[in-house]
Parts: structure tokens; C-alpha cells; sequence
């Protein structure tokens, strides 16, 4: 895997080149080629060399790191971070932060420059914050003579409201169109959020000791669960097929589907029917989702730090993040572009983008750790029963936090 990446990445002798890794669709690298040119026509004594990385990131990342071939920016997620951070690999930018003209910590969602905080250092800018709304069909909630949901709605509420929406016109036991998604890669994203809401964590505020375990918690797993299980609101795997739930939603099987913002330049071209989004219901600690963010980290091995910082500067400056905002995939993680027209598109679908803004502010960071990866192997080896509706939530994750905690 490594000599691929050994070709691709020239030997960093040339003062004038900084090389910077990054994933992201052909969509996004369109975006970001012509940034790179403004870049360095703006700063002609600066090369960028971007090393475009679709596939396996992060394994790819350690592999670099590993060889001390770290590429002077990097962009990173902050479920990563921790991984690399815990050994040392980034720059602390806070003192390039404060002395910034260009950009300023207040620019940013304070969540989105939390989960890049290490020992109390900034070591990354945000570019964009990331979250979990549900999207809507209105024509099924006409249909069923059903309220849209409210921003307060409760978790009572949403519940009624998916079996409203769940038809089994047959009466074969097989509904033809269901109330709400349960997401069956069961990626830790979909099920967080009824964790959190429910009052509950993975980890206690220190994360040294694993909480899943605990009541809160598994009444947000179970509830997950039973959407599928004990209410027949949400579809099985063999009911979905082969299609994913952003397809059922697409195809009017779904009346809400949970999912970002991610999902909306697609939407917004091949929906025919009327849509709109609404925060994840309250539960007993309220409405909390992901607020989770991508951005640029300096390798501490970087022989061009001020150069390094230039380019994060640029990328992370108004501009750049109103053309990263502007085809629709991200939420920005700064405030101004954020509550602009650039982002909020009024007159489009959905008509309350802003709901994605409030979840930032209830929302929580993904708590990550270094051994991250390795954690949740093994929390969703143990979920898998649960999912599968074979067993209980308490019973799935009995003796869990004794292979957990070492990890911690």
C-alpha cells in the first residue's frame, strides 16, 4: 500500500511546495482545484501539490505517517483526530489563530473547534460541521393527515407519528411504506443521537470509563432497535432489499429518513415530491445529534510551518468556505457563511435549513479516542444481536465495558 503513496508524494526538498492530502468527490476536488490556482497566484512563491486520496484516507494517512511522509496540510475529521493527535503528529495553530488577520476562533461554531482540540491546543480549522436532521416527505404527511413536525416535537410524538405514517394496505404484514429509517449499516452516527437524547453516553466525561452499559444509554440503543422490532415502523433488512434508506426515501417507501446535509444536492435534483427537514426529536435530555466537523491540521514535521499556515488561512478564510458551501454539501463551520443566503437558499428545499444550525448548538463532538477504531470494533460486534432484533440492548452489551476499558 505504501509505494503507490511513495510515488505520488515528491521528496519534500523543494522549499516553494507544500503537499496537502485530502479526500472528497470529483465534485468537491472541482471546487478546490481553482482555490488551489487563486491560492497560489495570490502567493507566487508558494506550490501546492494536492495528493487527492478517494479511497481508504486514513488507512493511507498511517501509512505516510508511518514513514514519515506526512504531507504539510492535511485534512482530517475529528473522529480521526484523536487517533493522531494522541501521538504527537500535529501542529499547535492556536498561536497562529490569535495572531491571524484574516480569521478569528469567533468566526467558527465553537462545537466544530472543539473536536480538534488537543491538551487544550487548536491543532485544526474547521471547514465544514456535520449533523443529523430528519428529512420529511409533506405529500405523505398530507396524505395521512398527519402535522409536520414542530421544532419541539417530543419522542412521544415522533413515535406516534411514524406509525401514523407506516401502510400496510394488503394487510400482509409487509408494510408498503414506512414511518422512519433505522439506518441497517447501523453506522454509530444513526444511533447516537437516541443514546444521547435518551441521556446517555459511550463514555463518562473523562472517556476512562465506558457508559453505554448504563440505563440512559440502553434505553436509547433499545429504542433504536425497536423501531423495527416492536413498533414495525422502520424497515428490516430483508424488507429494505437492496435499497438504502435514502433510496426508500427517494422512492416514497420512507416517509422520514434521519441523514445530513450531505444528502441534499441529490435530493434537491431527483425528488419529485414536496420535502423538508426536522431536529431529532427530544428525548430526556433533549434534542442531541453529531456536531461533528471536517478540517486542515499542520504536520509537526512540517519544514513550512508559516507557508503550511497560509493555505489553511486562505482555505478556511470567507470566500473559500462560501464556495465549499455553495454547491450545497456542507454545513460551514463558519458562523457568517452559515446564516447567509449562500447556505440557507431560501425559496429552495428545504424551507428550514436553519434546523441544521440549531442541532449545531445542542449538538455534541463524536467522543473519539485514540484508540478509537478499536473500541468500535468491538461495540459493534456486541450490538450486532440487538440489531438483528435476536436480543435485548442490556443483555447485548453485558461484560462489554471489560474489553472496553483497557482500550480507555
Amino acid at each position: 500500500m505504501l509505494l503507490p503513496l511513495l510515488n505520488a508524494c515528491p521528496a519534500q526538498k523543494d522549499p516553494h511546495t507544500l503537499q496537502f492530502s485530502t479526500w472528497g468527490s470529483p465534485e468537491e476536488i472541482a471546487i478546490l482545484r481553482p482555490l488551489i490556482a487563486e491560492f497560489e497566484a495570490q502567493n507566487p512563491d508558494i506550490r501546492v501539490n494536492i495528493m487527492h486520496i478517494p479511497d481508504k484516507y486514513f488507512q493511507k494517512m498511517h501509512a505516510l505517517l508511518a514513514a514519515n511522509l506526512a504531507p504539510d496540510v492535511m485534512f482530517l475529521n475529528n473522529i480521526q483526530f484523536p487517533v493522531y493527535a494522541s501521538n504527537n503528529a500535529f501542529m499547535d495553530l492556536t498561536p497562529f489563530l490569535q495572531s491571524s488577520t484574516m480569521i478569528k476562533s469567533a468566526d467558527f461554531y465553537p462545537q466544530t473547534l472543539e473536536g480538534f482540540k488537543w491538551e487544550n491546543q487548536i491543532q485544526g480549522i474547521p471547514r465544514d460541521a456535520s449533523n443529523l436532521v430528519f428529512f420529511y416527505n409533506k405529500d405523505r404527511f398530507d396524505e395521512a393527515g398527519v402535522p409536520y413536525p414542530t421544532a419541539d416535537w417530543s419522542w412521544e410524538t415522533f413515535l406516534a407519528t411514524a406509525q401514523k405514517l407506516t401502510r400496510d394496505s394488503d394487510g400482509d404484514g409487509v408494510p408498503e411504506q414506512f414511518g422512519v429509517s433505522a439506518h441497517h449499516k447501523n453506522y454509530f452516527l444513526f444511533w447516537f443521537p437516541y443514546v444521547w437524547s435518551a441521556g446517555g453516553d459511550m463514555f463518562d466525561p473523562s472517556r476512562q470509563h465506558f457508559t453505554l452499559d448504563e440505563p440512559s444509554a440502553l434505553r436509547g440503543l433499545q429504542r433504536f432497535a425497536d423501531l423495527r422490532y416492536k413498533h414495525h415502523v422502520a424497515p428490516t433488512r430483508a424488507q429494505a432489499g437492496s435499497l438504502s434508506m435514502s433510496q426508500m426515501f427517494m422512492q416514497g417507501k420512507l416517509a422520514m429518513v434521519l441523514n445530513g446535509c450531505w444528502a441534499m444536492p441529490l435530493y434537491r435534483k431527483e425528488i419529485g415530491f414536496r420535502w423538508d427537514i426536522a431536529p431529532f426529536p427530544k428525548g430526556e435530555a433533549g434534542s442531541i445529534v453529531d456536531a461533528d466537523a471536517s478540517g486542515w491540521v499542520i504536520s509537526k514535521k512540517t519544514r513550512q510551518p508559516q507557508k503550511a499556515w497560509k493555505l489553511v488561512e486562505f482555505l478556511a478564510s470567507k470566500t473559500s468556505a462560501e464556495a465549499f458551501t455553495r454547491p450545497g454539501l456542507i454545513i460551514p463551520a463558519r458562523k457568517d457563511v452559515a446564516t447567509s443566503q449562500v447556505f440557507l437558499r431560501p425559496g429552495e428545499a428545504p424551507e428550514h435549513a436553519h434546523y441544521f444550525l440549531d442541532a449545531l448548538e445542542t449538538g455534541k463532538p463524536i467522543p473519539a479516542v485514540p484508540y478509537w477504531n478499536a473500541v468500535l470494533e468491538k461495540v459493534d460486534k456486541a450490538l450486532e444481536p440487538l440489531w438483528d432484533g435476536s436480543t435485548t440492548a442490556e443483555e447485548a452489551l453485558k461484560g462489554l465495558d471489560e474489553k472496553v476499558e483497557p482500550l480507555l
